[in-house]
């Protein structure tokens, strides 16, 4: 796979005229290109807050690898991140903010998945909500405070409602530990605002992942 850059000479109607910043017509011939993928650049470059979010997740796995060498922990994420996203290097110095906001997620998506402890709450390192909210469902993790965490229902299950076989496909839900799930029954909405929060809806990904029924039951 080849990864260039392009510069957009026209955009109108759903269509788009690209002119590479490499010569790339060799490849385009001998493989028979016909499709190609489109990342774009809003060419704004990484902020402060994505920065010090980015060496704070850094640091921390800095300390679980016991490596106490953030600048080689950097790399090797970097690494890691360009390998599973097909992007090319970069430099915190000055990388696009979109390509920060997924090296972030990249990050926090580490750390659940190697339950490596971390100094504060991964919501206060996210730089996307949304994405960060799926995690926590994905691996089981509070969304305010990491523990793990049971599946709350913001679409509600009862009354009268078996949770056993209805679908919970399109249901909005969010993973909290038990006290925090306590908290959201008592005050669901004050909850919520006081941790900028919210439900997402589950799919057939997530349903499976957290043992929820996808099919109708009788």
């Amino acid at each position: 796979m080849k990864i260039t850059t392009a510069k957009i000479l026209k955009a109108a109607e759903n269509k788009i005229l690209l002119q590479p910043f490499e010569d790339i017509n060799r490849e385009l011939q001998q493989k028979q290109i016909t499709t190609v993928e489109l990342r774009l650049d809003d060419g704004r470059t990484i902020s402060a807050e994505q920065r010090r979010k980015t060496w704070a997740l850094i640091n921390d796995i800095d300390d679980w690898m016991g490596n106490y060498l953030p600048e080689v922990t950097r790399s090797l994420m970097e690494t890691l991140f360009i390998a599973e996203m097909g992007y090319e290097w970069f430099s915190l110095s000055n990388v696009d903010m979109t390509t920060a906001k997924e090296f972030i997620t990249f990050l926090i998506n580490f750390c659940f998945e190697n339950g490596v402890p971390t100094r504060d709450t991964l919501l206060n390192q996210t730089d996307d909500i949304g994405k960060y909210l799926y995690m926590c469902l994905e691996h089981r993790r509070c969304a305010i405070c990491n523990e793990k965490a049971e599946v709350h229902h913001v679409d509600r299950v009862g009354a009268g409602r078996n949770r056993d076989k209805i679908v919970h496909i399109g249901m909005k839900a969010i993973a909290l530990c038990h006290k925090h799930h306590m908290m959201a029954h008592q005050d669901e909405k004050g909850l919520f605002e006081r941790y900028f929060i919210y439900g997402i809806k589950l799919d057939k990904y997530l349903c499976d992942r957290l043992n929820l029924n996808t099919k109708e039951r009788r």
